[in-house]
């Protein structure tokens, strides 16, 4: 699960001086706009503000990459690629007119990503089913300020809470309307979480580590706690889940897109985990996966150092088993040789300490960074392993077997979905879903009715050569074997489909999320259509073209685009899917949809 939102930037400056055009042309055309390294086009990119595209640059993913051209070479670039447009904040104008009180919270939710503490994504809580599904209708849309709505809403009864760009807003489920707006310091990435303890605040983390919490009925800040950065290429990509009086915050990072640049000393960072004090915001324990990184060696031609091991990013939402004690998540691969053992990875720490209590490698050699898709850095930059990248960025499931034992599954980006015994990591069963690939195989979340296990396959091409053909769909497997018991098998529709903002193009295969309902499983797909199956067959029972134009209700101008990384949300007689991902080249959007299939009283 990486962040290939690279601008690209040579290690100059442009002959161009302030020519915007010129110097995007000179620094960042020759990867963003070659479609074989699948990278946010620039015409995209016109969804960021000017402010968001230099903070990318000046202080950001891209800064090393960035630190050879000028301050007026940088604000020119960000000039000109977001068109001089600031769409980091949408422009609401439907303010709610009544107050928000405690009753609209009371009825069905979706609190956090991965509806419980277990990562389910099964609504218990609902109407809809396979007799009332194809009565699902749109009944409103708001649009946000981001080239892409990678954060999953979340819903407490009447509320929905949507992050956009560096917004958090609290809206009211049957109309829309914006109850209030909470303001963060950098960017939320990421679905906030309910606190399901005392019901009356939610928690978000922002790309800086700053976390808040907020109160549920006013937005007003409680306490905010900064997390500190073990490295600066540190960043909260995974979402976070409270339980108890505890908050978890996965930790990620960004430095494999960093090492395309043949100067940086590739690599020092590692993903983790931090456990928090709901109550205060004070961190109780902070657990780095993997040891301080040693020098190893300089590279052949650019003399650079090089150091390991690093990586092990958590790009998932964590479970957590209160009653054994336990938080369990997947990790990332190694963005330098030698790969780690603690890489591709499902490792289970104790819910006191942080303590390391098993790691289960699925898959050891896989140091990968993204300088290995750049043909012109890849012999400098490249770890010697050159893996496959199949790290987990699919949040891990907690279920029980036939006997009611605890059962783990993870699904992996190489296709491969593993069965383990959640008290010492053991594999029960593993079986092959898909081909895989560098954005899956299993990419973003499984889920489960705690009867059948359900995998969304993307199988999108990117780059390598592989053992086998493509694999887009849908899956039911069996719990206690893995015997695949259903497929449904996504049609190609890409052909004369278009992005209707910038130039990101059409891909076919099932890489967001997906979430369960009764006897019905919804699935976006990256071709930007949004369908209900069958549990039962995996038949299509209802869909929605997402790709099309919207008249929000905060009169945003919105598109949609290709589904990604966020997941359906279900509550009562309503469903949420947010529409467009502009990264990995893919269709740009930005719009929040709100389905029913009940008549909605004006």
């Amino acid at each position: 699960m990486k962040i290939y939102i690279a601008l690209f930037l040579l290690f100059s400056a442009s002959v161009y001086a302030l020519d915007g055009e010129g110097l995007s042309q000179d620094n960042c055309a020759s990867c963003h706009e070659n479609k074989n390294l699948n990278l946010i086009s620039l015409a995209s990119m016109s969804y960021y503000s000017q402010s968001d595209l230099q903070n990318v640059l000046e202080k950001g993913k891209m800064k090393s990459q960035a630190q050879d051209l000028s301050k007026e070479q940088i604000e020119a670039i960000a000039r000109h690629l977001s068109k001089g447009e600031t769409y980091n904040n949408a422009v609401t104008y439907n303010y709610c007119k009544q107050k928000l009180s405690s009753d609209l919270l009371i009825g069905s939710s979706w609190t956090s990503w991965g509806y419980d503490a277990f990562n389910t994504r099964n609504q218990t809580n609902t109407n809809i089913d396979a007799s009332n599904v194809k009565e699902l209708k749109l009944k409103w849309s708001f649009g946000i300020g981001a080239e892409e709505v990678r954060a999953q809403p979340i819903v407490i009864g009447g509320l929905v809470l949507i992050s956009g760009s560096d917004v958090l807003y609290a809206l009211d489920k049957k109309t829309g309307c914006v109850y209030w707006e909470f303001q963060s310091k950098a960017r939320l990435r990421n679905a906030p979480a309910f606190d399901v303890l005392t019901k009356d605040a939610l928690y978000a983390v922002d790309t800086d580590f700053i976390v808040y919490k907020i109160n549920v009925l006013d937005g007003g800040l409680i306490w905010e706690t900064i997390i500190p950065k073990d490295k600066e290429s540190n960043i909260a990509s995974g979402s976070l889940i409270q339980i108890d009086k505890l908050l978890f915050v996965p930790i990620s990072t960004y430095e494999t897109a960093l090492a395309i640049n043949p100067k940086h000393e590739c690599c020092k960072s590692s993903g983790g985990m931090a456990a928090l004090d709901t109550i205060n915001g004070k961190i109780l324990w902070n657990h780095r996966i993997l040891d301080e990184a040693k020098f190893i060696k300089k590279g052949l031609l650019t003399r650079t150092k090089k150091y390991a091991p690093a990586g092990a990013a958590v790009w998932n939402a964590p479970g957590v088993d209160v009653e054994d004690g336990r938080v369990f998540f997947g990790t990332g691969q190694s963005t330098q040789s030698p790969a780690s053992e603690f890489s591709d990875a499902i490792i289970t720490l104790d819910i006191s300490s942080g303590e390391k209590l098993w790691s289960t490698q699925t898959l050891s050699g896989d140091a990968h960074n993204v300088g290995c898709e750049i043909p012109v850095v890849r012999s400098m930059t490249c770890p010697e392993e050159n893996g496959p990248d199949f790290d987990f960025g699919a949040s891990v499931i907690q279920s029980a077997s036939i006997k009611g034992n605890k059962i783990l599954f993870a699904g992996q980006k190489s296709g491969w979905v593993f069965r383990l015994n959640p008290q010492n990591g053991k594999i029960d069963w593993r079986k092959r879903v898909g081909r895989g690939g560098t954005l899956g195989g299993i990419h973003f979340g499984m889920a489960t009715d705690n009867e059948k296990l359900y995998v969304p396959i993307s199988d999108r091409q990117v780059g390598r050569e592989y053992d086998m053909g493509p694999q887009p769909g849908l899956y039911a497997l069996d719990f206690e074997e893995g015997k695949i018991l259903w497929s449904y098998q996504l049609d190609d529709i890409c052909q004369d489909r278009k992005a209707l903002h910038g130039e990101g193009y059409c891909t076919v295969g099932f890489s967001a999320p997906i979430s369960v309902a009764n006897n019905v499983l919804f699935a976006g797909s990256l071709d930007g259509r949004f369908s209900a199956h069958s549990t039962a067959t995996g038949k299509k029972l209802w869909e929605f073209d997402t790709l099309r134009e919207y008249k929000t209700v905060n009169e945003y101008p919105s598109v949609g685009g290709s589904i990604d990384a966020a997941g359906p949300v279900i509550v009562d007689d309503w469903v949420f899917m947010n529409s467009g991902y502009s990264q990995h080249g893919q269709m740009a959007g930005n719009v929040i949809l709100a389905f029913s299939n009940k008549k909605i009283k004006e």
